[in-house]
């Protein structure tokens, strides 16, 4: 098979659209567009890859629901799309039609190595440990209950040392320096896994978790990978995302461990599915499957097992979205 003489390297997707960073530094956006999230001066939804407009020298992307942010080389950040809820970070948006149809420059944001989103909010992870996040604050995602939208980057005073950051739909998860994992933001589903219920504009260790390596969030669960190889997940599990095999099991406040998974390179989570990116460049995928998003028929409506995706075994990332899951393969070409 040809490989790509620019290859993809990371892909991100939330909601109806996707994008994609290539080795180059370029960026391309797919789907929805009514807000410009595809970055390419429209709103013309496009069902094929188009160029995010003055981005030549991105490493990431993170995609929030109808908007979309890239990391670059020298560690700033820029967002375009959707700025109702000051989710641009140029301080310039948070009011109603506030668009951004071409990329912008995050407000005071430096040396960032990692950068997340949520719904209406993104964050970044700095060298130093220190998270920064703006957008929308209404369910505590941003660690404050004094405003309803901030539209520059605030720090988060109780992420500090974080080691690995990840966003669900609104709320947020680091892991520390010691492998405890602390969460903040909405908590209806259990999503910070306190054992407690209740929105929380702190963070709050997630409980019996003190080994963890990374972590991953999708809309309203978490899940974390271990310094065993173990993943243990946690919040949501209507669609069996939790994987805890028991349907009845609606939600988990506190971790419940993933049966069946070894060699785990990678976690990601969606609206109601999760996927682990193994060592050998395979995919499995449990929880919500109603629009095919596993790779199952669409009739088999969730699976609360981890279960491997036909037709994928060279994945070196892989993304998921509201309806659909996005792998970027190793020869640089994405499905």
């Amino acid at each position: 098979m040809r490989r790509e003489t620019d290859p993809l390297l990371q892909i991100a997707t939330r909601g109806d659209h996707t994008c994609a960073v290539r080795q180059g530094g370029s960026v391309l956006c797919w789907g929805k567009n009514t807000y410009g999230q595809l970055g390419d001066g429209t709103r013309a939804d496009n069902a094929r890859a188009v160029r995010v407009l003055g981005v030549g020298d991105a490493i990431a992307v993170a995609a929030g629901l109808d908007f979309s942010c890239a990391l670059r080389r020298g560690g700033t950040v820029m967002c375009w799309g959707n700025d109702a809820d000051g989710q641009l970070g140029g301080g310039r948006g948070g009011t109603p039609k506030a668009v951004g149809l071409r990329p912008a420059a995050v407000t005071g944001l430096s040396n960032v190595v990692q950068l997340v989103a949520g719904d209406y909010h993104a964050c970044a992870r700095l060298r130093d440990g220190a998270v920064r996040c703006w957008g929308n604050a209404e369910n505590g995602q941003l660690a404050s209950d004094s405003q309803r939208v901030y539209t520059a980057p605030r720090d988060i005073a109780d992420a500090a040392g974080a080691r690995w950051i990840s966003s669900g739909a609104n709320h947020v998860c680091v892991v520390d320096a010691s492998g405890k994992v602390l969460c903040w933001g909405r908590n209806t589903e259990g999503q910070l896994g306190d054992g407690n219920s209740g929105s929380r504009t702190r963070a709050v260790e997630v409980a019996g978790l003190t080994d963890a390596v990374d972590v991953a969030s999708g809309a309203n669960h978490s899940c974390a990978r271990r310094r065993t190889g173990g993943v243990v997940c946690w919040g949501d599990n209507s669609a069996g995302q939790l994987s805890t095999g028991a349907r009845s099991d609606r939600k988990r406040d506190t971790p419940v461990a993933v049966a069946g998974l070894t060699q785990v390179q990678q976690l990601a989570g969606g609206a109601d599915a999760t996927c682990a990116r193994l060592a050998n460049g395979r995919v499995s995928c449990w929880g919500g499957n109603g629009h095919g998003q596993l790779g199952l028929p669409s009739n088999i409506a969730t699976r609360n097992t981890p279960g491997v995706v036909r037709n994928l075994a060279d994945a070196i990332d892989v993304a998921l979205g509201s309806r659909h899951v996005c792998a970027v393969r190793r020869i640089g070409d994405a499905v």
